[in-house]
């Protein structure tokens, strides 16, 4: 169960990849809302060896997650994996999964993102999920595009 979003970017794969494994800098692209941290807490990165720690807010509250890298192909597929923490809430796992593939003169970028909690919440909050995501991939693709 999961939920998929894209977006055209008009940059190149390796740039959009570059951005992407740059699990630290992940903040200056996310959603502005969700006044979001991270740090590198083990292993070279970018890469698959390491894993990072994001602080966060997440409707309204503070939130912790722990990040994996699950899969590292450059310039095709790059995956996380947060374990994220809430106070008083159930830990919950989410995977966003980002396939490349080029379009034109720049890259196609997909996100597909699957976790453990309640399969309704992707579907009751899909609208707000939608907007989160893709003003994550909106910002994105001005940063990859900047770079050109």
């Amino acid at each position: 169960m999961g939920v998929t979003f894209s977006i055209a970017i008009d940059a190149p794969s390796e740039r959009v990849f570059e951005i992407l494994a740059d699990v630290p800098n992940h903040p200056s692209w996310a959603n502005p809302k969700a006044k979001m941290s991270m740090q590198q807490t083990a292993g070279a990165g970018p890469g698959p060896d390491a894993t990072y720690r994001s602080e966060g807010i997440f409707v309204g509250k503070p939130v912790s997650a722990d990040i994996t890298v699950e899969s590292f192909e450059p310039s095709h597929r790059f995956a996380i994996r947060s374990e994220q923490h809430q106070e008083g809430k159930k830990d919950i796992w989410y995977l966003n999964d980002y396939r490349l593939s080029p379009e034109g003169d720049g890259t196609k970028l997909t996100k597909h993102v699957t976790s453990n909690g309640n399969p309704l919440i992707f579907y009751l909050a899909y609208p707000g999920v939608r907007a989160d995501q893709m003003t994550s991939l909106r910002n994105l693709k001005r940063k990859a595009e900047s770079r050109a």
